[in-house]
This record gives structure tokens, sequence and C-alpha cells, in this order.
């Protein structure tokens, strides 16, 4: 395939041509390579069949089928079948022996579906149907939308009937409100019904009175409610509409619904239906969803505690979750009807190298990052042409095809980044010396690009511009395999929110693994017995998809696998060396068969990526229970910022020092920050005294639009934002001149030759004191 002097060396090139067809992507082109001339191939191969080995051509021709079966007995060393490729297997649990393929043997193949398969809306959990709603289908012009463009021929598109047409809200709401439905017809997914709306009201479950039952109460929308109702049903309709080629007839009301997430187990060993928050909640057409469905999803189904001996029997392998020996692999020896015994196996030393692999990463070399203005500085590029040649930098070129000629080291709308070139502190961006240099290398050998980037406008650049002193095709082609050639292309943008270890800290840490791995054995573990433990105390490997949500992980984290399927071995230990949206980067302390080497930031066979939920956080321990009831529980240290992904295009942040905050950003209140007290202000619904005599009975209180209201000047309602007063004691205050501007009017004025007990004309906020602004003199009030 690659030998210079090959017969057969044309039908693998190293360069060929991609014909895109219309397609935006490169993975979406059509390779252009010549077909395999299957005799020229065969001659070349019948030249070298001499080289093989016995062995090699035992492998070349075919054999007898395999059945592999799990042995419970105890495992073997199984050899590694490609040394030097694949590692051996010390713990084979697996016996091998031949398989004949059964035959029919005078039996004949029935055509068709068996008898008693359900079909329509009657089919298993899983698979769709479009019976499922009553519907009707029509072939006609539609103008579906599903490739970017709207189809040109006719389309099949279905009309649902909506059952709900004639009712009420109220009616649909105390029907379904607080009952699950499914969504997302045909392919329906369950989830709870926490409201309906509809373009004036919201009804919402709620009790009236404290531990009362709850009613199906309805609220209005805001003033802006009613214009935002109609645009998200709209919306609605327009995708089923465009994008589905599904009519749904006008949306009249709408389920707010909440996700099923999946199945949580509560601490009595019950698995009860978890749904989504509040912010992952999602509106839907009531036409569009189900009430019910014929066949329910056995996953997802609801059980109760099974008795500690069912659960947990004899031998069964778990990890313990006590405070002394957090992580630890147990064995069951013994249940009754309320708890448990376990015999743990410790390793005296497990606390100890926890810390060393955490110091290691925190006492790591921090990559350098400028911002982004002094990145442009020392390249010598403007902060604009910066920011458009970092992210996607589009060219219509001599075809009218868009061309990326971008780095996309970052993307702002989608809040995402590459790790070890960019990253976003606060609202700014910063860029390594990679990227710095990078970016250096790519204006030195195509500075005509860089000329063209501080062009103001939204207008997208034409080739036939920015190349005018070249053959523009070919010089894009040279663009093309320069980015090729530095891994561009192959660049991953993850969110901004992600983090990994460099390469030598991750080889600093499978050294220490190394280490551990030859200084340990056998002989230093210590077997223990703990007895009466309660079932919340121990973790099965099964359960860890339920009991391990929510859990956080940091760079340099002590971790043990404790889910029994995938490709890590149960209680294999590791270091966290990689954060994701999802998911995270773990060296492992030993190789293992599925192990891959994470971009080559570790050696072979030892990193693998893995949810969050398959292990137990041995570092930072998050679910420890006291088995020790009459002990205090251990105090809670300081631990790193946990790791908590966000989605979404618009991250938020906190505004630079010395910066305005942005539009909707509330900056918390600080701890030192005293309460603000609501002071009353005795300015308020009073009148000025006649003849000197202070009138504490019903008086009127005159109002901007000259109408009175009948009020008490004992009490005065306080309003949070007219009463608000420093917290001086009105005894201290001093007269000072001084007045503001409010809502309430002035009290009625003193005569020339009467003086008011208050003359303040009342137009803003008490400051503490009172100036005067009637024709006597002002007077403290008392």
């Amino acid at each position: 395939m690659d030998d210079p002097k090959s017969s057969i060396l044309d039908f693998y090139p190293l360069d060929f041509e991609l014909d895109l067809n219309g397609k935006k992507q490169e993975w979406e082109a059509i390779v252009k390579i010549p077909f395999i001339d299957e005799a020229r191939l065969l001659d070349a191969m019948a030249g070298r069949d001499h080289r093989l080995t016995d062995e090699e051509r035992r492998r070349n021709a075919f054999g007898t089928s395999t059945k592999f079966t799990y042995n419970p007995d105890e495992p073997i060393y199984y050899p590694s079948s490609l040394p030097g490729f694949f590692p051996p297997l010390h713990r084979c649990q697996c016996v091998m022996e031949p398989f004949d393929l059964p035959t029919l043997d005078g039996l004949h193949l029935v055509p068709g579906l068996c008898e008693g398969v359900f079909l329509g809306a009657e089919a298993l959990a899983g698979f769709p149907s479009l019976q499922t709603l009553p519907h009707s289908a029509s072939l006609a012009h539609h103008g579906v939308n599903v490739h970017g463009s709207e189809s040109r021929n006719k389309s099949m598109v279905v009309h649902i009937e909506n059952p709900h047409e004639a009712r009420k809200s109220q009616e649909i709401a105390e029907e379904m409100v607080g009952e699950r439905t499914f969504m997302g017809w045909p392919f329906l997914q369950e989830g709870l019904v926490v409201a309906v709306s509809d373009p004036l009201f919201k009804y919402e479950k709620t009790s009236i009175v404290a531990d009362g039952p709850k009613r199906v109460i309805s609220t209005p929308h805001m003033q802006q409610g009613p214009g935002h109702w109609k645009m998200k049903a709209e919306r609605i309709e327009e995708r089923y509409s465009k994008r589905l080629g599904v009519i749904t007839g006008e949306v009249e009301v709408l389920l707010h619904v909440r996700p099923l997430k999946g199945l949580k187990r509560l601490e009595t060993g019950a698995l009860v239906k978890d749904y989504e928050g509040q912010n992952k909640e999602v509106e839907e057409a009531v036409q569009m969803c189900l009430s019910k469905v014929a066949s329910e999803d056995s996953r997802f189904m609801e059980r109760e505690a099974p008795p500690l001996a069912d659960e947990f029997p004899e031998g069964t392998r778990l990890f313990f979750l006590g405070e002394h020996a957090y992580g630890v692999a147990a064995q069951v020896s013994a249940t009754n009807e309320t708890n448990l015994s376990v015999m743990l196996a410790i390793f005296p030393t497990d606390k100890t190298e926890t810390e060393k692999f955490k110091a290691i990463v925190d006492n790591r070399a921090a990559a350098q990052y400028w911002p982004s203005f002094k990145a442009a500085e020392t390249i010598g590029i403007s902060g604009r042409a910066l920011s458009k040649i970092a992210s996607s930098l589009m060219v219509i070129g001599l075809d009218g095809q868009k061309i990326n000629l971008g780095l996309s080291l970052k993307f702002e709308a989608k809040a995402l980044k590459v790790v070890n070139y960019s990253r976003k502190e606060g609202r700014y961006w910063e860029f390594s010396q990679k990227a710095i240099d990078l970016i250096r290398e790519y204006k030195e050998k195509f500075p005509e690009v860089f000329l063209n980037l501080d062009r103001g406008g939204d207008e997208m650049a034409r080739a036939a511009n920015v190349f005018a002193a070249f053959d523009p095709e070919r010089r894009i082609k040279e663009i093309q395999g320069w980015l090729k050639s530095k891994g561009v292309r192959d660049f991953e943008p993850v969110s901004l929110f992600c983090d990994q270890l460099s390469k030598d800290t991750v080889t600093e840490v499978e050294k220490l693994a190394n280490h551990f791995n030859t200084t340990r054995n056998s002989a230093g573990i210590k077997k223990a017995i703990v007895k009466g433990i309660p079932r919340q105390a121990v973790l099965k490997p099964a359960h860890a998809l339920y009991r391990l949500q929510n859990q956080r992980f940091a760079l340099g984290d002590r971790v043990t696998m404790v889910q029994d399927s995938g490709g890590v071995p149960l209680s294999a230990k590791g270091v966290v060396i990689g954060l994701n949206a999802k998911s995270m980067d773990v060296v492992w302390d030993i190789p293992f068969m599925s192990g891959v080497t994470l971009g080559d930031r570790c050696s072979e066979y030892r990193g693998l990526s893995v949810p969050f939920n398959s292990c137990l956080n041995l570092t930072n321990p998050q679910f420890v229970v006291r088995t020790n009831s009459k002990e205090p529980p251990p105090p809670s240290r300081p631990t790193a910022a946990p790791f908590k992904p966000r989605f979404g295009p618009h991250p938020e942040v906190k505004p630079a020092p010395g910066q305005q905050a942005a539009a909707g950003f509330r900056p918390p209140n600080s701890p030192s920050q005293g309460p603000v007290r609501i002071m009353s202000n005795p300015n308020r619904m009073m009148r000025a005294p006649a003849n000197g005599h202070q009138h504490t009975t019903h008086h009127a209180v005159h109002q901007n639009d000259g109408a009175s209201i009948n009020s008490t000047a004992k009490s005065p309602a306080p309003h949070p934002n007219r009463d608000r007063d420093n917290s001086t004691p009105q005894a201290d205050r001093q007269p000072l001149n001084g007045s503001g501007r409010g809502a309430h009017g002035p009290p009625p004025r003193g005569g020339r030759g009467h003086v008011p007990r208050y003359a303040d004309r009342g137009r803003g906020v008490l400051r503490g004191n009172y100036r005067g602004r009637g024709r006597g003199t002002a007077v403290t009030p008392m």
C-alpha cells in the first residue's frame, strides 16, 4: 500500500480530491479515488503469499465459529493474541468452545410477521407508531424544510385530529396537571405535567392553605404574557408543519411538561421516577400528547424496596460508604431483616496515596494565557482581526460555496472553546502561547488573508477579492492544506466550563501510580468485618446509576470504578485528568483492553472517558453514611470549587472589576452588608396641625389627582420603595435644609402668621432630616 515500487500504489493515493456536491462539511464529501481492480489486487498479493508463516495462513483461512461463555469459576490467564498491540488478560473469566451454526434440517422459512406480534398503538415501548394519535394523511405541496431548503415536490402531510378542541382549559388542567403525559409523538417520551396555559391564564395546582388539598388555580399572564404565549404557540405549530410535515391545527392550549430523567433510588431501597427541574421544562401542544400508552417501558417502572436478603445475597460484591472506609470494596457476609454485615478489604495507604495524587495537580505549573488585546498586540494585528481569524472566517469561493478559512479556536455564541488554545475569563477571551504562535505562522504564510480582516460591514468576503494577486482556487487549497497539516480541523470544541490537565502533569500522575503498583502487595491488605450497617451504607454496582447523581468532581480527584458494566474493571482506581460536559477523562492505575491514550495524553490502555455516575469520588466524599451514631460527624473540610457544567450559549458571568454590569446582572449582596431597615415616614399621611394642635383622628390625605382617602395617622402603611430611611434614631436627627421628589403631595401650608408643625413639602424620600418649604420656620418633628 505504501511501497513506491508497488504495482498497485495508485489504489491508495495520499492526495485526492473531495467533491462536496453541495454539502458543507468535508466528511460529507465524496472521495474521488479510483475503484480497485480485483484482478490486479490478487496478482499483487500472489507474489507475496510465500512470505506468510503457517500461522498467518491459518489466520487468513476460514475457521470454525467459536462460542464464548462466562465462567464463574477461578479466572485464568489468557496471553495476548497480538503481542505489542493487545495486552494479555490477567483475570479472564471466559470459556471458548467450537460452535456449529444451526441448520434448517428439513424446516422451511416462514415469511412475514409472527403470530401475535404487537403493531401500531399496541407496539412495545420504544417502537414509534403514528397510530398512537388519531390522524389522517394527504399528498400535497407543503414546502417541508428538513435539510435547509423547502421541498419542491409533493410531500405526505399528516393531519392531527384534536380531541380537546371543544374542552375548556380549566377542565383540561383539572384532568392533566400533576399527572404524567407522553410527548414527542411519534417517538413518545414520558413527562410530568406541572401546568396548563392558554392565551389568558396559566393553570397550576397548589394549596390554598398550609397542608390543605391542592386545587387548580388560574393566574392571569403578565402584561407581555399573552404576546409571548402566542409566539410560543405559533412556533410549535410552525415547527410541526414546516419541519415535520404535521398539521396540528390551531394551538389553543399548551402543556408545561418536565421530561422524565430516570429513576432515583431512595434510602429505603425503593425506585421512584425522577423528573427534570424547572430549568428544563418544555411546552407542548395538548393535541400532540397522550395521557396513557398501551405498553409501559419496564426500565422506568417504579418498584418497592426488596428484602435485604434478596437484594444483597451472601457473597455480593459492593462498596462501603461508611465514614472510616469510604469507597472500599466489600463483600456481604450476612443479612437480616433490617441490616447487613460486610467484610472489607482495606489498603492502609489509600488515604496517603489520594493526597499525593491531589498534590501533583495542585502544584502543577499553570499554562500562561494572554488577554485578547495583548495577544493581538504580540501578533501585530488588531483586536477585530484576532477575533475574526480565531473563530470562523467564511469566504465565498468562485463556485459560490462558503469556505471556512478561520482557525475555529473560539465560538462566542455557542460558548465553546478549544482546550490548550483558548478560554474565557469573565467576559474576555484569552489565548495561550500555542494559539499565538499558530496565528503568527498563519499571518506569515498567508498575509493577504489578514489584510481583509479589518474591513467593516457584515458582507462576506469573496475569494476573488481576497486573493486578487493569486489564483484564488489554488490559494484556497494551499490554505486548507496548511490548516489540515496543523490539525486545525481536528480541534474539538468543548464547553467553556470544561478543563483538562497537561500531558506533563498526566505523566507525573502515571509515574506515581506505577510506583504504588510496584510497592503494593496482597500481604498489605487488612480485612475487617462490619456488622449492623443499614442498607444505604453500601453501594451495589447496579445501583450506581441511580444513587450517584449530581456528584461533583475536580481535576486530580481520586476515583474508583463502581459500575460492573463497561470497559473499566470493577473497583479499578484512577485520577481525573479532564472534565467534559457529560463525562470525565480518567487515567487509570492499571491497563485494560478497552483503554485508550485520550489523544496521546497518557500511555496506551490507561485512559478512558466515563460518565460521572460510574465512579465514586474518593478525594471529595459526598455520599458518606454514618454507621456509628455515637460518634460526632467528621468536620467538613474546604474543597476545590465543584465542577458544574452549564449549557447554553450565554453563561452567566460577573462583570470585570471596575466595569458596569451587563443588563440583567445583579451582583449578590455582600455577606457583611447589614439588613435594610424599612422605616415609616412620619411626614406622610398627616396634616399640618390646626391652631397648633396635633390631631390623631381620621383625616383626609390629599393625592396628586385631587382625590382624598380617609386614613388614620397613627399607623400609616409603609411602602417598600418610598419608606426607606437611614437607621439613625429619630431623636438624634437635626434639622437640615434638603428636599427630594416623590409621589405624595405636600401637606397643607401654614398661613403667614402660623408656624406649621410640619413644613416639609413631601417631595422625596426622607434623608434623615427635614427641610421646611412653607412660609414659617421649620420645626423638628416630635
